[in-house]
């Protein structure tokens, strides 16, 4: 146990010494992804032990797993700590990360890639998708703060494991003063009520995406860009509503407001009689013309109003 206890550790110098660089006004996002994607490794490798990888979990940390509400705050997540591992194929870590993308100042960053699952009344594995969001602090280790797991189809027994070139980390810094976890939840809204009044949801995931963005969610390829963002919504009903909203308290932004994410619900009729209810993570970049657009957003199903 120790031993696996020391991999999380491992990660540390090299995230300590990026800090350092940070703190020199001097940042270097390949090495600050370098040090996430290690400790993201590292969270994986020992998340079989539910007290190991609750270390590696900032106290207000938050969770979306498939099927429940958003789980806020470590004491929530704790017990459901032990199945993010030991619900993994024997042998194998419980995810595989893939890609990260940094703020520009090393505070904040995200990283995604392929989730490892075994059902429970089941011996065949399951896969899926993840995103995990981290903050560095100032002792220079990475803590998480909010993570998003969904599963693949039922007939998606497994996903490649790399994808195309990760969203790039070229946010732009905020203005001094500004409020960017405001100016990220306004963002969200404005993307929700142009869905809602305007365009839908295909105008608009695929106004707010980012050039590079991707849409995680349950599907074996993910959604890249404007238009294959649209074209993942050209089957739903016109009459359709795809609402949802984010949750203020849960929205976190890098310090220099360059990159950040927002945490809500939904609500999807695809007609009268069919309602289903989701949750989701949606990770924003400040683009150079000052707006916030999406590089990653996954989601999954909650369970209705009333129903837990």
């Amino acid at each position: 146990m120790i031993g696996r206890a020391l991999l999380l550790a491992a990660a540390l110098p090299l995230a300590q010494g990026v800090a350092q660089g940070v703190a020199q006004g001097a940042p270097d996002t390949t090495a600050a992804k370098a040090s996430l994607l290690a400790a993201d490794r590292a969270a994986a490798q020992v998340a079989a032990q539910a007290g190991v990888l609750a270390a590696a979990f900032a106290p207000t940390a938050t969770a979306l797993l498939p099927g429940l509400d958003i789980l806020r705050g470590i004491a929530a997540l704790t017990p459901h700590m032990a199945a993010l591992g030991t619900a993994a194929p024997r042998g194998a870590t419980a995810w595989t990360p893939l890609q990260a993308v940094v703020s520009r100042d090393g505070s904040l960053g995200c990283t995604s890639g392929v989730l490892h699952r075994v059902a429970s009344d089941s011996t065949q594995p399951r896969t899926g998708r993840y995103a995990n969001c981290w903050q560095r602090g100032r002792d220079g280790a990475w803590r998480l703060l909010a993570l998003s797991q969904v599963y693949a189809p039922a007939q998606v027994s497994t996903l490649p494991d790399s994808l195309p070139a990760a969203p790039g980390s070229t946010g732009t810094t905020a203005a001094r003063g500004a409020n960017a976890t405001r100016d990220m939840a306004a963002a969200d809204r404005a993307f929700a009520r142009f869905s809602a009044d305007s365009g839908g949801p295909a105008g608009a995931f695929a106004r707010w995406i980012a050039a590079d963005g991707m849409m995680l969610g349950a599907r074996a390829v993910p959604v890249r860009g404007p238009e294959q963002a649209r074209a993942a919504f050209a089957g739903f009903p016109a009459t359709g509503a795809f609402q949802w909203w984010p949750i203020d308290s849960l929205t976190v932004a890098s310090q220099d407001g360059s990159l950040g994410f927002t945490i809500g619900e939904a609500v999807i009729t695809s007609s009268p009689g069919n309602v289903s209810y989701s949750k989701y993570l949606t990770i924003w970049r400040r683009e150079r013309d000052g707006q916030y657009r999406f590089v990653f957003d996954i989601g999954s199903d909650r369970p209705a109003p009333g129903r837990h």
